[in-house]
């Protein structure tokens, strides 16, 4: 699952590591951000410009929004299964956080830099595509995003292929990011907490 997510680099970081890609004009870094706001997006085929969406799919009895998409089921299920083939997205992202018995975890890269999630998108919505946790993900959560890393980007859009998840570190960070109100560089904080390092063998 993927409920919060950041993308804390400037829109001059973001031109400097995608070279001449179009951003939206209000683009800049964010430290929480949640369903049903707007985020940043490359739709299939404009592959050379990034808009806006908002996260959330409306759910069609409740209305509620739905975030993410499992990647085992998006061919059985009404609302995904024609998006698959033209509707394809990539959300920028640096960084996501998942909560274990109410401590927030930061998972991103080894190098801290930036990826997408695999998306659809319909209209002015997007979701998040999901998968089953890798090594790093399962001691707090059974899902996760499926990452894109800048060199798979191409390939997303020629071809509907999930690949296989990259190497993750992660660590407990503060609970300021509970609220979303709170997106500042304080969400990052480390927390105060024991933390037990076996849960994250690939954190060295």
């Amino acid at each position: 699952m993927c409920g919060r997510f950041t993308q804390t680099k400037s829109r001059e970081k973001v031109l400097e590591e995608l070279g001449g890609i179009e951003l939206p004009p209000l683009f800049h870094g964010r430290y929480n951000i949640a369903p049903s706001q707007k985020v940043a997006i490359i739709r299939q085929p404009d592959a050379d410009r990034a808009g806006e969406c908002v996260w959330g799919f409306d759910h069609p009895q409740t209305g509620a929004p739905i975030i993410n998409a499992r990647s085992e089921t998006l061919g059985e299920r009404a609302m995904f299964k024609d998006l698959t083939a033209s509707n394809r997205c990539l959300i920028p992202a640096d960084g996501f956080y998942e909560w274990k018995e109410r401590q927030p975890y930061y998972f991103q890269l080894p190098e801290k830099q930036l990826f997408a999630f695999a998306g659809l998108w319909r209209n002015d919505q997007c979701v998040i595509i999901t998968r089953a946790a890798d090594q790093t993900m399962q001691a707090i959560h059974d899902r996760m995003p499926v990452i894109l890393t800048p060199r798979q980007w191409k390939t997303w859009f020629e071809q509907f292929q999930i690949p296989a998840a990259p190497a993750l570190i992660a660590r407990p960070v503060s609970r300021r990011v509970n609220k979303v109100k709170n997106d500042d560089s304080s969400c990052l904080n480390a927390a105060e907490v024991q933390t037990d390092l076996s849960l994250f063998p690939d954190n060295g």
